[in-house]
């Protein structure tokens, strides 16, 4: 959605068995070499049946999240603001109405930070602690077929309901597999969507990241080693690839802009884990464009009453003619409502917005060309509103704009003349743009009192990726010279009184 952290939403670290910093992008896993396919049976660890309770709560939208002290109030921040690494660029969906806002539970490892994700166990791992990952090889690679409707046989086919449930689950179900991930901190398992004959599986970011092994179900119980070609974080989407004895039955997908809120939906995947691999339910399309706001970022969803669980995370949710029109993703809790009792809200990432990023992960291992300022930020407003806006908490300094004048403390009041008194105001003017394009900044400085124009050129934000080099050397001397091993920065503009 943007490239800024929110510091008004940050939420404290560690989660649970959460085991990598928040900002930290799913991209950044060192390579390792190729394992070949194996046909193994994968054995549980031996433990406790691990519970399911991690629903990511949907907040309601009257819910407001308490608020941090302004910056200009005089309190520390909690970190050197060169010390903060930018997050991944989060491309915003236009707005379709109000959003629904997300929180985490308090206790959610990564691979949880969606409400159907992975089922979680507490094993830690004996691996080597390298990642499996792989770029994707020169020649003819598949891409992500979207179908039209099809025709079919009016004797078998109910014009208004579709097809019956049993033919949906015998056409879909060897195209769903189960995802079994093994990170440092334990194992889990999530879904996965067979997109070609020769092993390109779709899945959720959130089911693979920082996974240090992979392994496959299908459907009918065999097992393979996987790969990870590639991940996006902002779009929580991913791709595997294992090397199948045979083909496999890639599944069909439909055209997820024709969805009506009202027709028949099924959702396959593994909820509660491989246990329950391959398990089928249906209900509505209950709305579609659904604006989203997931861990501080917005996602426009497809909303279902079909049953989303820990475990359906990279499942398939499937329309009525045994189409895959959407990857299961989240579904709301509870928590977010209070004692209010919630079923029946799952949401689904729309399979026409994962065609164009599963194509790029294929190809490149990433998503290429999305455009960052390169720098985290605060939303902040002076006690009389003269001045709103974002302001500066860090600048990396790999991108352009670190060269070009923009300083930390700035507070960025509008872009290309456009008042942006909210981050999100600048993420919906750089949306359509691309890496290399360039923005007017009218910035607030307030070591001087005045305001300037100053013009910054967008950098791709896979250069951005992992840690900013510069600020953990700054770190690291700052830590040497307090002797403390930390340091914090004061806000030297408190005593203007905001």
């Amino acid at each position: 959605m943007d490239d800024f952290n929110n510091l008004n939403n940050m939420t404290p670290e560690p989660r649970g068995d959460e085991h990598t910093e928040a900002q930290q992008p799913a991209m950044d896993q060192p390579q390792a070499a190729e394992q070949p396919a194996a046909e193994q049976p994968y054995t549980e660890p031996r433990q406790e049946e691990p519970r399911t309770p991690y629903q990511t709560p949907v907040q309601h939208p009257d819910y407001r999240a308490p608020q941090q002290q302004p910056p200009f109030g005089g309190a520390p921040y909690a970190q050197d603001p060169m010390g903060a690494a930018p997050q991944p660029p989060k491309k915003p969906r236009k707005k379709h109405g109000k959003a629904i806002a997300i929180g985490l539970c308090g206790v959610a490892a990564a691979c949880l930070l969606f409400a159907g994700g992975a089922v979680i166990g507490h094993v830690v791992s004996s691996g080597d602690g390298s990642a499996v990952t792989a770029s994707a090889q020169a020649g003819d690679l598949p891409t992500v077929q979207i179908n039209e409707a099809p025709d079919l046989d009016p004797d078998n086919y109910d014009v208004v309901n579709g097809l019956a449930g049993e033919e949906i689950y015998k056409k879909v179900s060897p195209s769903i597999v189960s995802v079994i991930s093994t990170t440092a901190s334990g194992t889990g398992s999530g879904s996965g969507v067979i997109m070609s004959e020769d092993g390109y599986i779709i899945t959720n970011n959130h089911v693979v990241e920082d996974a240090q092994s992979v392994t496959v179900q299908l459907s009918d119980g065999t097992q393979y080693d996987a790969k990870i070609i590639g991940t996006d974080e902002q779009t929580d989407l991913a791709v595997i690839k294992v090397e199948p004895k045979d083909k496999l039955t890639a599944a069909e997908f439909g055209d997820s802009d024709e969805l009506q809120p009202g027709e028949y939906a099924y959702a396959i995947g593994s909820p509660g884990g491989v246990q329950f691999a391959n398990t089928i339910t249906g209900g509505r399309i209950s709305a579609i464009n659904r604006d989203v706001t997931i861990n501080d970022r917005v996602m426009t969803l497809i909303q279902t009453d079909a049953s989303i669980n820990p475990g359906n995370s990279g499942g398939a949710l499937i329309n009525k003619y045994g189409q895959v029109v959407g990857i299961t993703s989240a579904k709301l809790s509870s928590s977010g409502f209070g004692e209010a009792s919630v079923e029946g809200m799952g949401f689904a990432i729309p399979i026409n917005t994962a065609k164009e990023v599963v194509d790029e992960l294929i190809a490149n291992g990433y998503v290429a060309g999305r455009p960052s300022i390169g720098i985290t930020g605060q939303n902040v407003e002076s006690a009389d509103g003269s001045v709103a806006g974002v302001q500066v908490y860090s600048i990396d300094s790999r991108a352009k704009a670190a060269s070009e004048g923009l300083q930390v403390g700035d507070i960025i009041t509008a872009v290309n003349g456009t008042p942006t008194p909210t981050m999100d105001d600048i993420n919906d003017i750089k949306e359509d743009m691309k890496a290399g394009d360039k923005l007017t900044l009218t910035v607030y400085r307030i070591s001087t009192g005045k305001t300037i124009n100053l013009t910054v050129t967008l950098t791709d934000a896979h250069d951005l990726e992992g840690d900013d080099p510069a600020a953990e050397s700054s770190q690291s001397s700052q830590n040497s010279q307090s002797g403390n091993g930390g340091s914090q920065y004061q806000n030297p503009f408190s005593y203007f009184g905001w």
